[in-house]
C-alpha cells in the first residue's frame, strides 16, 4: 500500500461501501464515511506519527464536505497547530470578555415592526483578532467547549430580553440558537429556566431556535424536551430549513411555531420563476400548519417586494440590519409615546 495510487482505489472503495443505508430494527439511517490516508516513510518516521498525520488528513476531509478522503500533506499539520492554538485560546475566552453577542432585528413584512431579535455570537480575540462564527463554533463543539459558551449565549440573551422590557420593549423576544449537543445534554432545560428566572423575563421572551442536525440523532428525546420548553410557555423555531432532511410533515411532530426559510431558498427570488414558486409553497404549507415563516439572508428590496407576495411573515437580512451590537440597537425599537 505505499503506491499511492493503491491507496487510493483502497481509500476509494472503503468510502463507497460504507456510503449506503442501514436497516437497523425496522429503520434505514444513511451513513457515510471520512478517510485520511499517511504514508510511511514520507509522512513520519513513527507509527504515532503516522497515526497522528492520518488523523489530520482524516479531519481535513471532514472539513472538504465529509463522505470524502485525503492524503497528509505538510500544510495540514500547519492547520491543526493553528487549530490547536484557537481551541486553546478559546477556553479563556469568556472569563477575558472576549465573547459578544450582536443582534440582528426580525420585522414584519406588512409593515417593519421590529418583532425579535436574533443574537448571534462574535469573538474579538487581542491575538487572533475577529475569528469568524463559521470557524470558532466547530473547535467549540469539537472540543466539548459549546455547552459552557452556549450556556453563556443564552444567560447574556435573557439580560438583553430584560433591559429590552425595561426599554417598554418587553414584546419583542430575544432568539438563541441552540446546538446539537446543547439540547442532548441532561441539563439543557435546567439551564433555560435559570437563565429565565435569573434574568426575570418572561418565557414567552426567549426564541429557542434549533437545526435540523440537533434532531436527527435522537428525534424522541429532542420532542420530549422541546415539548417541555413549550409548556414552560418559550417559543420554538426551526432555523435553516430546507438545507437538511426535514419536511413540512416532518414539521407537525414537532412543537415548533416557527419556520426559518434559509438564505440558499431566499436567494432564488432572483432565478427564474420556477425556483422562486418553491418558496411561496413552502409558506403556503407552513400556514395551513399554523406556522410563522422567517425568511433569512434578505438582502434586496426585490426579495422582500415577492416575499410580501408570498404573505411571508418575517423578514431577516442585511437589507433591514447586519448584526449590530446593543448600543446600536435603539433605531429598531418602538418609539416612546
Amino acid at each position: 500500500l505505499v503506491d499511492r495510487r493503491l491507496m487510493k482505489c483502497f481509500a476509494a472503495k472503503i468510502a463507497y461501501v460504507l456510503c449506503q443505508d442501514f436497516e437497523v430494527f425496522g429503520e434505514y439511517f444513511h451513513m457515510s464515511a471520512s478517510a485520511g490516508a499517511a504514508i510511511y516513510p514520507d509522512d513520519g518516521d513513527t507509527a504515532e506519527e503516522i497515526f497522528k498525520n492520518a488523523d489530520n488528513a482524516m479531519y481535513a476531509a471532514k472539513n472538504s464536505g465529509k463522505n470524502c478522503w485525503r492524503f497528509y500533506d505538510d500544510t495540514m499539520q500547519k492547520t491543526a497547530y493553528e487549530k490547536m492554538l484557537l481551541t486553546n485560546s478559546l477556553r479563556f475566552a469568556i472569563q477575558r470578555q472576549e465573547l459578544s453577542l450582536y443582534y440582528q432585528p426580525q420585522v414584519r413584512t406588512a409593515d417593519g415592526v421590529t418583532v425579535g431579535f436574533e443574537a448571534l455570537l462574535r469573538w474579538h480575540s487581542p491575538e487572533y483578532g475577529t475569528i469568524s462564527p463559521a470557524r470558532f463554533i466547530p473547535l467549540a463543539e469539537q472540543s466539548k467547549q459549546i455547552d459552557a459558551i452556549g450556556n453563556w449565549v443564552l444567560r447574556e440573551a435573557c439580560r438583553f430580553a430584560r433591559r429590552l422590557a425595561d426599554k417598554s420593549a418587553e414584546n419583542i423576544y430575544v432568539s438563541v440558537n441552540v446546538s446539537p449537543h446543547q439540547l442532548s445534554g441532561d441539563g439543557f432545560i435546567a439551564n433555560v429556566c435559570n437563565a429565565l428566572r435569573e434574568a426575570g423575563i418572561q418565557p414567552s421572551q426567549l426564541v429557542i431556535e434549533i437545526t435540523e442536525n440537533a434532531l436527527i440523532s435522537s428525534l424522541k428525546e429532542s420532542n420530549l424536551k422541546l415539548r417541555e420548553l413549550q409548556s414552560l410557555g418559550v417559543r420554538l423555531a426551526l432555523d435553516d430549513f430546507g438545507t437538511g432532511y426535514s419536511s413540512l410533515t416532518y414539521l407537525q411532530r414537532l412543537p415548533v411555531k416557527t419556520l426559518k426559510i434559509d438564505k440558499s431558498f431566499t436567494d432564488m427570488i432572483l432565478l427564474d420563476g420556477s425556483h422562486k414558486a418553491i418558496i411561496a409553497s413552502i409558506v403556503d404549507m407552513a400556514h395551513a400548519m399554523e406556522i410563522c415563516v422567517v425568511a433569512e439572508g434578505v438582502e434586496t428590496t426585490e426579495q422582500i417586494d415577492y416575499l410580501t407576495k408570498c404573505r411571508c411573515d418575517l423578514l431577516q437580512g442585511y437589507v433591514i440590519s447586519r448584526p449590530v451590537p446593543e448600543k446600536d440597537i435603539l433605531p429598531f425599537l418602538p418609539r416612546q409615546p
